[in-house]
């Protein structure tokens, strides 16, 4: 069992997720007088924001991801942990790792969110989110691939349904991608391709309120 808190007198917090949430909370304790243990099952962060154009093959992974240690350097009172979280016991004020435990005196959750499918959780399995490395480069795939796939059809009903990408969320994240999806087929591509023209490509963006990026101000959208 790992016990940083045995025969250390400072106050132990112990921080799940080295996402904006956790990487804020260890930074603002950065000269606090406590011992910080960042928890996560990647030892880098994540740059989601810009996840979008690793989707669509502007950017790759390593251009948005950062190594929690070297982010946290400068806090010399903290330090990264690897491992994935599978139980908190909080009367015991321990958090179970796989094949180890970890005590504190403070813990703060920041695991971020996922995706919400309605209760329709088989839908991830045709329409992806975008919250992860994998989530970007599967998207990335099946971006290219529609490109090749219409490449190769004859038939023009078919051709225009590989060509039709559909987004369903008109937030930051999806407005973003639709754009990105824009830019490569209508410049990137756009002289790559011999039996099709990119510029067909019909990009849905799909919004349940009445207008897109719903959380800001009207004149925004």
């Amino acid at each position: 069992m790992v016990n940083p808190t045995e025969n250390l007198s400072p106050h132990h917090v112990v921080i799940i997720g080295g996402g904006f949430g956790g990487l804020y909370a260890a930074k603002a304790l950065g000269n606090a007088p406590v011992q910080v243990t960042l928890i996560d099952k990647r030892n880098f962060h994540l740059f989601q924001p810009l996840l979008y154009q690793v989707a669509t093959g502007t950017l790759s992974p390593a251009d948005i991801s950062s190594p929690l240690r070297s982010v946290l350097s400068d806090n010399k009172n903290t330090k990264v942990l690897l491992g994935e979280v599978t139980d908190i016991d909080p009367d015991a004020q321990k958090v179970i790792l796989r094949g180890e435990e970890v005590t504190y005196d403070t813990l703060i959750v920041a695991t971020g969110v996922s995706h919400h499918y309605f209760g329709k959780d088989e839908w991830e399995t045709v329409a992806p989110g975008l919250k992860t490395v994998e989530n970007a480069l599967e998207m990335r795939r099946r971006i290219f691939l529609a490109f090749e796939a219409a490449e190769k059809e004859t038939d023009a009903e078919k051709r225009r349904a590989w060509l039709t990408f559909a987004i369903v969320g008109g937030g930051p994240t999806g407005v973003e991608l639709a754009g990105a999806i824009a830019e490569l087929a209508y410049s990137t591509l756009k002289k790559d391709f011999r039996n099709i023209d990119t510029a067909e490509a019909r990009i849905l963006l799909l919004e349940g309120m009445d207008r897109i990026l719903p959380p800001y101000k009207p004149e925004l959208s």
